[in-house]
């Protein structure tokens, strides 16, 4: 995590316990999701003591890439520091819930990855024909078409120019894309 995780208190006395807690239960949403860059934790008592006991709740921010996730769980059942820790681990099962579920939905999505971008000069220059071959800087051999260059410089290429592209396989074997002047 980038930023220190912040946990706030309103309504309540500190809690030693508590705030372990709350830290084992970050560590854990971190091994499920190794780019959370920033984490909130407030625990609440929104009102007075009533009748019936107090509510408390839990609050959660994450802070992750994409859109930030927020979860918040209430509880008002039992003695007083039973309530804010089980209203604290349901807000924290809610987070890991979420963050399986986007992980799953994540893996499911294929990352296109693009060929590296190499060096190389040009070797033949077929200037009425649009097409030529150069040479890598790991000594191979590859066919370039004028359509592969990324801007109109055509008429300034000559045989030992510098050249940056992106090799491709082609059915008669690698071709440069993406071809521009170094």
């Amino acid at each position: 995590m980038q930023i220190e995780p912040i946990i706030s208190y309103r309504n309540i006395e500190p809690s030693e316990a508590v705030t372990t807690l709350v830290k084992r239960r970050i560590s854990v949403l971190e091994r499920l999701h190794d780019r959370i860059t920033g984490c909130e934790v407030v625990l609440d008592a929104p009102q007075k003591r009533k009748v019936s006991g107090r509510v408390f709740e839990a609050r959660l921010t994450l802070h992750i890439p994409g859109e930030d996730f927020h979860a918040e769980r209430s509880v008002a059942q039992g003695s007083a520091r039973d309530d804010l820790l089980l209203a604290v681990n349901r807000t924290f099962s809610a987070a890991e819930k979420h963050l399986k579920r986007q992980k799953k939905k994540m893996g499911q999505v294929e990352v296109k990855h693009h060929p590296p971008v190499l060096h190389g000069e040009v070797t033949l220059l077929e200037r009425e024909l649009g097409y030529g071959y150069l040479r890598a800087d790991d000594g191979r051999e590859v066919y370039f078409q004028r359509d592969g260059l990324t801007a109109d410089f055509w008429d300034e290429l000559e045989t030992g120019s510098r050249l940056r592209f992106r090799e491709m396989e082609g059915e008669k074997g690698p071709f440069a894309a993406s071809v521009t002047l170094a």
